[in-house]
């Protein structure tokens, strides 16, 4: 059956000493790409998103980081290409990437089309009123009926499964079918041609939607500033 690993880094800890180790990395198409976003946390959740990228396919071709070649292309999600001499090989061509509020996440599978989407879960925020807003009626009455110590999460997983359900659909260029999330009172996690799986973690809401039913998903959040760092310690799980 189907499997993806999903990395995920938290790019509020990149100094800038270490910011030069992982833009050494990136292709040209990149670093122009990356001179044009504005805000300092953009840049470096774009760049290590980019990086991730890079390992979780390495990750599953069995190849170095640095030999996967990643392409920018406008207006579409880049393009990653293997060694000539992997390309016979199950290829990881299906992938997605998400950040939030300076974390950044990547998933990768050799097998199935995805979608994934990460939210910073922010008790502040008048989630039932935003929910008002966005949610449709049944998924509104679902996270007003929920405990009050969960509606915060709720709020957050429901709100991260239809942007991850979204990006599964454009991903595969679908005409993105009802995004409903709740079906007679009870939260969907599955649908024609579509299955989610969610997780809290990092003060984080995480969905991973998959076109096919996914046996296995390894989950590494990375630790370290230097690709070297990154190497060793996927070099260990």
């Amino acid at each position: 059956m189907p499997s993806a690993v999903i990395l995920l880094h938290n790019a509020n800890q990149l100094k800038d000493d270490d910011r030069n180790r992982f833009l050494a990395c990136l292709s040209a198409g990149e670093l122009l790409r990356y001179q044009r976003f504005l805000r300092p946390l953009r840049q470096s959740e774009f760049l290590l998103g980019r990086i991730l990228l890079r390992f979780a396919v390495a990750r599953l071709a069995g190849i170095a980081p640095d030999a996967v070649c990643v392409t920018e292309r406008k207006n579409r999600a880049p393009l990653v290409q293997l060694p000539a001499a992997n390309a016979t090989n199950t290829t990881p061509a299906h992938f997605s990437l998400s950040h939030s509020r300076g974390w950044v996440a990547c998933a990768v599978s050799g097998d199935t089309a995805l979608g994934l989407d990460i939210e910073t879960l922010d008790a502040e925020r008048d989630v039932e009123a935003i929910g008002r807003a966005a949610f449709s009626e049944a998924e509104s009455n679902w996270l007003s009926s929920r405990p009050a110590g969960d509606k915060v999460a709720d709020f957050y997983t429901m709100w991260s499964s239809k942007e991850a359900l979204f990006k599964l659909m454009s991903a595969q260029e679908r005409a993105t079918p009802s995004l409903e999330q709740v079906a007679v009172g009870v939260r969907l996690r599955s649908g024609p041609d579509w299955h989610a799986r969610t997780w809290s973690t990092q003060g984080l809401a995480m969905t991973l939607c998959s076109r096919d039913r996914l046996q296995s998903v390894a989950r590494i959040c990375l630790h370290g500033d230097t690709p070297s760092a990154w190497s060793q310690q996927l070099g260990s799980h």
